[in-house]
């Protein structure tokens, strides 16, 4: 004879599968009335509580989600994507777990997904990056209640963030380059990236700028090589050459500075360029690029133990943005 689940019990005393579950687990909401016909199903039937899936249930979830916002999965030559994937990993497997990819984008099917994947329990919670999160798909995801930790972006509202302090960093470099004797400086950054660290660094660098009293000027990239390249022969184009290039970040200022070696443009005599992010390639550019530091990889191990924290049931203090720091090399 079959052994009885728990909905044979609900269909023989004819009550929901949750009102057996209630009274399995002593919940004081159930009438007596209820909770009597319910044990005297349970008694006929002969039922006994699967343990071993309780157990399955209730075990901890050890693998953790990597979860990208708008990247493209089949880009394998993004390396911030892949320092940040790195070290999450790293941090992960030293505290006994592991790590799983996602991609999400401005559609269900994505989000869907991962929310599947939370329910059926292969994930235990998220460390999301992208800068173009915005607070509604931010609202869906942690109502499902899971627990995420937004890297290198901030909302609103958002305790659990781990960033960095963009503001100072991109101050610094304007006065870098201030103090060489730059005084007509142009900033390659997306223009339609309402992320927070975008506007950080943008809002800074006019900041610096009209506290040092130079031109400054906002090109449109995306964060690509291609992009830098373009944004420096366009100003080219134009007849409207700066004397400094500051990329948002390494890729686009490492597109600028091979435009720039096609111009036949001196680096730093002609141009000085430098960039944001200080990956290891940098160093090996010719000249060496001048660029800000941001600790990503200390900044991905941060992100993976607050959230073991939190998936564990602690209250993590929000940890201080990370500080950067500027890096003079040959470039500017």
């Amino acid at each position: 004879m079959p052994r009885a689940t728990l909905k044979d019990v609900a269909a023989h005393a004819g009550v929901s599968h949750q009102t057996v579950s209630n009274v399995l687990n002593g919940h004081p909401s159930i009438r007596p009335v209820t909770r009597e016909r319910v044990q005297a199903s349970i008694s006929a039937l002969d039922y006994h509580p699967n343990q071993a899936a309780k157990a399955l249930r209730e075990a901890r979830v050890t693998t953790l989600c990597f979860t990208s916002f708008e990247h493209d999965p089949d880009n394998l030559s993004d390396p911030y994507r892949n320092l940040i994937q790195a070290a999450l990993t790293a941090e992960a497997n030293a505290r006994g777990y592991s790590l799983a990819t996602a991609f999400l984008a401005h559609d269900e099917a994505s989000l869907d997904e991962l929310r599947q994947r939370y329910l059926q329990r292969t994930i235990g919670g998220a460390v999301i990056i992208g800068t173009r999160l915005q607070t509604a798909q931010w609202e869906r995801i942690t109502s499902w209640g899971m627990k995420v930790v937004l890297l290198d972006h901030i909302l609103p509202g958002q305790a659990h963030t781990v960033s960095a302090d963009y503001e100072s960093g991109m101050h610094a470099l304007v006065a870098h380059h201030v103090s060489r004797g730059r005084r007509d400086l142009a900033l390659v950054l997306p223009t339609q990236d309402d992320g927070s660290t975008a506007l950080m660094r943008r809002d800074a660098f006019f900041a610096a700028a009209r506290h040092w009293g130079v031109r400054a000027r906002h090109i449109g990239g995306d964060w690509s090589y291609a992009s830098g390249e373009r944004a420096l022969l366009d100003l080219h184009a134009w007849g409207d050459l700066p004397d400094a290039l500051l990329g948002g970040n390494d890729r686009m200022a490492t597109g600028a500075l091979s435009a720039a070696h096609g111009l036949g443009l001196s680096v730093p005599g002609d141009l000085a360029v430098s960039g944001f992010d200080d990956f290891d390639f940098v160093q090996y550019l010719h000249p060496k690029l001048t660029t800000v530091r941001v600790p990503h990889a200390e900044m991905a191990r941060e992100a993976a133990r607050h959230l073991i924290a939190l998936t564990n049931g602690e209250t993590p203090q929000p940890p201080d943005p990370y500080p950067v720091s500027l890096i003079v090399r040959d470039s500017a």
